[in-house]
């Protein structure tokens, strides 16, 4: 079954929060309200500031690139209200921001050293297609076309980069220091992607262990959780690359 089919409705107090009934299309493995009435998934929800938080501490030149951190800084607010709700709006305006967050990204790399034209039909061609698939998606309620989206966004991206590192004329050294910085968010991601898997995929183990656990131990199985902060640190790590590749654009 693919991914974004699980969800993990019916727990045991998800009719008695605050924002009940849990209307999203997706619900992960965290329970429902067991922490507090007031928030929906707790764990999920406080990860979730990590992608703020992280913007808000982003180095390096901002005033070209400022679209970077500020759509990193609203993917954490938008996953915030997502996971303490468990609403449909709010986790439209999760995803996206996350569409927002890969359009910000794949503007400022393929607008990188392009003349003032072609840099317009970038932005142009960028904005109409992110947010003609961001009206597709919310008329459809289709979270497969969204995952789709996403994923044709980050491969762009990836390879856009790879592009920019490896076959444009540098100095060494700032070549290696790209590299570095493109291999280490690529790590981040990876491992998230990792613990995203499992969280789907053996949530009922993960289950039965958080609850042998008990707490605060049981936190730390929060997996989707950590698809937070290790996407938060990614992303982060990738906006201070692409700043450091086109602070010269």
């Amino acid at each position: 079954m693919g991914h974004h089919n699980h969800h993990f409705s019916g727990d045991a107090f998800a009719q008695r929060g605050a924002w009940s009934p849990p209307t999203s299309a997706a619900n992960f493995c965290e329970e429902d309200y067991a922490i507090t009435i007031y928030i929906a998934e707790f764990i999920n929800a406080l990860s979730s500031l990590a992608y703020s938080y992280l913007a808000l501490r982003l180095p390096g030149p901002r005033r070209k690139h400022d679209s970077l951190s500020s759509a990193l800084f609203l993917v954490g607010v938008a996953s915030t209200a997502y996971h303490a709700t468990l609403r449909q709006g709010p986790q439209f305006s999760d995803d996206i921001a996350m569409l927002l967050l890969g359009a910000s990204l794949l503007q400022t790399l393929y607008s990188h050293g392009q003349t003032r034209a072609v840099a317009s039909l970038v932005a142009t061609v960028v904005t109409l297609g992110t947010g003609c698939m961001a009206i597709f998606y919310v008329r459809s309620g289709d979270i497969l076309l969204h995952l789709l989206t996403f994923s044709a966004m980050v491969t762009l991206i990836g390879l856009r980069s790879l592009y920019l590192i490896y076959f444009c004329t540098r100095p060494a050294h700032q070549r290696a220091t790209l590299a570095r910085h493109f291999w280490k968010a690529a790590a981040f991601l990876v491992t998230a992607f990792a613990a995203w898997n499992v969280d789907l995929e053996w949530c009922h183990e993960l289950r039965a262990i958080r609850h042998r656990l008990g707490l605060p131990w049981a936190w730390a199985l929060e997996l989707h959780g950590w698809w937070h902060i290790l996407t938060a640190l990614g992303a982060a790590e990738y906006v201070v690359l692409v700043r450091a590749m086109c602070s010269g654009s």
